[in-house]
C-alpha cells in the first residue's frame, strides 16, 4: 500500500502570484503520473498548504508520519524530499528514523529511497540536511528583502491592520495599505473615544452595542482596542520586528513566544494616514495604564484550573475571578457578552477529579476486556482479511477511474465524483481495519497501562491542603485540556454545566 504528501510552501504561493500555476495540482499530476509509471496505486493523499519550520506545526505530516511509524504504507510518494522536512536535526532525525524503523520507502519521480540501503538512507539524510542548509538560505534572503521593504515604506505584512487593505504597487515590487472607508470610520470612533479618556473596556462595550464586529471574532475585546491604539500605522507610519519570535527550551521542549521588544523599525509608509499623529498621541497618553512596579511575576497562583480548563463555545481560556466581598471563587470566560456562563470554582475542580476517577473505571475495565478478546483472534483476523480484500478492489476501481479519464470517457466532473467517492469508502475501509489491528490496538492497551499508575497516584496524591500550584501541576501531569460547557444560570444551577477531559495518553 502506497501513500502521497503533497506541500505548498510559501515561496510557491509567492510564485503562483505571477505564473497562476497551482502547485498542488501540479504536484499531483506529477505523483499520479510517476504512479502511473510504476504500477502504484496510491491508497492515501496528505496535503497541506503551510510554511511551518517543524513537524509540530505542519499537521498533515505527523498524521502521515504516524500511519509511516505504524507500518501501514510500503512507501510514501513525494515530489522530492525537501517536502518531507526543512525542520532542525531533530526533526530530520524523526522522519528518518520513521521510515528506516517501518522500511518504508520514499519514492520521487527521480529515485526510490530505500531504508533498508545503507547508501540510499545516507543518500535521503543528506537530502534533508541540504534542504534545511536552502531553507536557511532563502529565509535570511527573505529578511533582507522584507526590511529594504519596510524601510521603502512598504506593507510586507500577511495580515493588514484593521482599518486596511493592501494594494499591489504599479510597476515595482511589493504592496502598500489602502484605508478601507467602513473600517477607517470604527478606527476614528476608537480614537476619538481615547483621547476623550474612554477606557478600553468601555470603547469595546459601544462598539459592541452599535453592532460593530472585528474581522475575525463576534465582539470587540478591551485588549484588540489597545492594539490599534498602539499602533502608529494609523498616523501613516510601518512598524516591523516589533514582535520578533523567541524561542526557549524548557525541560527538553522547545517553546515560542512573540514579546514585544524595545528596539524595531519604524519607518514613514507609503499609505494614507487615518488619523493626525496629535491625535494619535494624545490617544496613547490618555489611555496609558499608570505606571508603576508589576507585581505579577512575584504573586503566588491561586488557581488550580489555571491554563487547562477553556471555554467550549469561544475557545478561550478559562480564568478564575476573586471577589473582594468574600463571595466564592469562581470560573468565568474572560470573553465579555460570551453565553458561557460561569460556575464555582471549587465545584469545577471536584467535577475534574470525578472525571479522572471514571476514567480509571475505564481503563482498567479496557485492560480486562483486551484479556477477554485474545480469544477472539481468529475471528479477527478473519474481518481483517475481508476489509484488506475490500481495500483491494475498490483501490481496483479507483485505478480504472483514472483510466477512463485518461481515455476521456469520464469527464473531469464525473470523474471528481466517481473518484470522491472511492476515497470516502477506502478511508471508511481503512478506519474498519484501524478496529482489527493488533499491533494498533496492543499500542493502544500499552499507553493505557501506562496511564493507570498515574491517574492513581494523581488521586491518591489530590487534596486541597496542597497549594493551587501543586494541584496544578497535578492536573497538567496527566490533562491536556478541559472543554467547561454551561448555558443556564442562577441558584439552582450551580453544578448544571459539562465537562470533557481531554486525557494525556
Amino acid at each position: 500500500m502506497y501513500g502521497a504528501y503533497l506541500r505548498k510552501s510559501r515561496a510557491d504561493l509567492e510564485l503562483e502570484k505571477t505564473s497562476g500555476v497551482d502547485t498542488l495540482q501540479r504536484h499531483r499530476d506529477i505523483i499520479k503520473n510517476t504512479a502511473k509509471y510504476m504500477n502504484i496505486t496510491i491508497s492515501k493523499w496528505w496535503e497541506e498548504v503551510v510554511s511551518g519550520e517543524t513537524i509540530k506545526d505542519r499537521p498533515e505530516v505527523q498524521k502521515m508520519l504516524l500511519e509511516v511509524e505504524q507500518g501501514k504504507f510500503d512507501g510514501i510518494l513525494v515530489v522530492d524530499v525537501d517536502r518531507l522536512a526543512r525542520g532542525d536535526t531533530a526533526d530530520q532525525a524523526r522522519i528518518s528514523k520513521a521510515f528506516a524503523f517501518s522500511s518504508t520507502k520514499i519514492v520521487t519521480p527521480t529515485k526510490i529511497y530505500d531504508p533498508n540501503n545503507d547508501a540510499d538512507e545516507e543518500y535521503f539524510e543528506f537530502g534533508l540536511f541540504m534542504s534545511r542548509r536552502e531553507y536557511k538560505t532563502i529565509n535570511k534572503r527573505l529578511n533582507r528583502g522584507r526590511i529594504s521593504s519596510v524601510n521603502e515604506g512598504k506593507f510586507v505584512g500577511s495580515v493588514c491592520p484593521y482599518g486596511y487593505s493592501k494594494e499591489k504597487l504599479k510597476g515595482q515590487k511589493g504592496y502598500k495599505l489602502v484605508i478601507d472607508e467602513d473600517e477607517a470610520k470604527i478606527v476614528k470612533i476608537i480614537f476619538e473615544s481615547a483621547c476623550k479618556g474612554t477606557g478600553a473596556s468601555n470603547i469595546a462595550n459601544h462598539l459592541n452595542k452599535i453592532g460593530s464586529k472585528p474581522r475575525k471574532a463576534d465582539v470587540w475585546v478591551s485588549a484588540s482596542i489597545r492594539d490599534i491604539i498602539q499602533n502608529p500605522v494609523y498616523y501613516g507610519m510601518i512598524k516591523w520586528n516589533y514582535r520578533k519570535t523567541e524561542k526557549r527550551m524548557i525541560n527538553g521542549v522547545v517553546y515560542t513566544s512573540r514579546p514585544k521588544h524595545k528596539e524595531f523599525i519604524l519607518t514613514q509608509g507609503l499609505h494614507e494616514s487615518i488619523i493626525k499623529k496629535e491625535v494619535w498621541e494624545m490617544a496613547n497618553e490618555k489611555s496609558k495604564i499608570k505606571t508603576g512596579k508589576s507585581v505579577k511575576k512575584e504573586l503566588k497562583m491561586q488557581n488550580p484550573l489555571a491554563g487547562l480548563v477553556v471555554c467550549g463555545i469561544c475557545g478561550r481560556t478559562m480564568q478564575r475571578r476573586n471577589y473582594s466581598s468574600g463571595h466564592t471563587d469562581s470560573l468565568m470566560c474572560p470573553l465579555p457578552h460570551c453565553k458561557n456562563c460561569s460556575s464555582h470554582l471549587y465545584l469545577v475542580e471536584n467535577a475534574i477529579l470525578d472525571g479522572l476517577r471514571a476514567y480509571l473505571k475505564e481503563f482498567k475495565q479496557i485492560i480486562i476486556d483486551y484479556k477477554d478478546e485474545q480469544n477472539e483472534t481468529n475471528l479477527n483476523n478473519d474481518n481483517k482479511e475481508i476489509i484488506e480484500k475490500e481495500i483491494e478492489k475498490t483501490n481496483q476501481q479507483l485505478n480504472k477511474a483514472y483510466d477512463l479519464l485518461e481515455q476521456e470517457i469520464y469527464d473531469n466532473d464525473t470523474f471528481l465524483k466517481r473518484s470522491k467517492q472511492l476515497k470516502e469508502k477506502i478511508d471508511q475501509l481503512n478506519s474498519e481495519l484501524e478496529k482489527y489491528s493488533v499491533e494498533s490496538k496492543n499500542k493502544k492497551v500499552q499507553k493505557i497501562k501506562n496511564v493507570i499508575p498515574n491517574l492513581e497516584k494523581i488521586l491518591d496524591d489530590y487534596s486541597t491542603d496542597l497549594s493551587p500550584e501543586s494541584r496544578n501541576e497535578l492536573l497538567k501531569s496527566v490533562i491536556n485540556k478541559v472543554i467547561y460547557l454551561k448555558t443556564v444560570k442562577g441558584r439552582g444551577h450551580e453544578d448544571e454545566f459539562t465537562l470533557k477531559l481531554d486525557i494525556k495518553l
